[in-house]
């Protein structure tokens, strides 16, 4: 299990995304929520994505169907 320290306001990784399933947010955890500064607990837990339909890892990048849960 890898975890990464992300900065939300620059990085648009599936964690975060309102489209990768995981409604208890249990890939994530805040370190600095005040900068913006969060926590993937697993960059290799996987997840549905809505705008996909296929399995995505917490880790990876996304430009096209981005948007942010938090």
């Amino acid at each position: 299990m890898a975890s990464v320290n992300v900065s939300i306001k620059n990085n648009k990784k599936c964690a975060f995304c309102k489209y990768w399933y995981d409604p208890a947010n249990s890939a994530i955890s805040p370190k600095a929520p005040a900068i913006g500064l969060w926590q993937i607990k697993d960059i290799n837990q996987k997840c549905m994505c809505l705008k996909k339909n296929i399995p995505m890892p917490a880790g990876t990048f996304c430009s096209n169907n981005y948007e942010c849960k938090l």
